[in-house]
């Protein structure tokens, strides 16, 4: 299985023809990519198909570790932008969750392990606002929390969208134990975990930055990593390879 940083180098090049809002086939080929690299490494996979005047898909991955609860992991698949390669925005969280999925496959936990890739969050979460009906429908049992990934190609410094919750205690105990200074709450941009907590699921958006970019977002409120969300230059050359395995090697530990 290869790491992230080397299934990022080719999602980086796989672009949508639209955006998620003008979808009109849920098989788009960053969505045919994920499901392809699942293939590969045998991984059975469901794909749930939604949505309104697009078409939707969310793709699900569940170990079922015999556990009674469960953590998910998500990070959304689809763009804003058809002519970037989205390295940040979203396809390094894609790339990560890949990797994690094949490092964990063959292992043992205390709690089943749950990813999931979803689609349309770029415009109102409509792919997270079809998991969180699944997750209180119970469709996958016991889900302690959601761990949801964001701008996850670079640095060292973690940081987290929520403080004051058992997910946070969890997540600040895992970092610290891994020598990182502190775990950083930041104000940021919709996501995700904003739907899923708004539907009463405990959920965390986690991200990295490097030092620099973090001083720069408790100066300012924002950083220049945020600022290249949707543009042509959020390119694979802003990942670091070492940064991307440590970050995997960070969710392993909070399962």
């Amino acid at each position: 299985m290869k790491q992230g940083y080397d299934i990022l180098r080719k999602f980086c090049n796989v672009r949508n023809e639209t955006s998620a809002l003008l979808q009109t086939n849920p098989n788009t080929p960053r969505a045919t990519f994920i499901k392809e690299t699942l293939d590969s490494i045998g991984i059975e996979y469901s794909v749930d198909i939604f949505g309104g005047r697009s078409e939707l898909s969310n793709i699900e991955v569940t170990f079922d570790k015999g556990a009674k609860s469960s953590i998910m992991f998500i990070a959304h698949h689809d763009i804003n932008n058809p002519y970037s390669e989205n390295c940040q925005d979203n396809s390094a969280s894609v790339a990560n969750l890949l990797d994690l999925i094949g490092k964990v496959k063959d292992k043992d936990f205390n709690r089943n392990v749950i990813v999931v890739f979803t689609d349309c969050e770029e415009f109102g979460g409509k792919g997270a606002s079809r998991l969180a009906m699944r997750i209180n429908n119970g469709k996958f049992g016991t889900v302690d929390y959601v761990v949801n990934l964001e701008l996850t190609a670079n640095g060292t410094e973690i940081w987290s969208d929520l403080e004051n919750s058992n997910l946070v205690d969890r997540l600040e105990s895992v970092v610290c134990k891994e020598l990182i200074k502190t775990l950083y709450i930041v104000n940021t941009p919709f996501n995700d975990s904003v739907v899923l907590r708004g539907r009463g699921i405990d959920s965390v958006c986690i991200g990295s930055l490097t030092d620099i970019e973090m001083e720069k977002t408790y100066e300012r409120g924002y950083c220049s990593t945020w600022s290249l969300c949707h543009k042509e230059n959020d390119k694979f050359e802003l990942a670091n390879r070492e940064n991307m395995n440590k970050f995997v090697e960070l969710l392993i530990k909070l399962i």
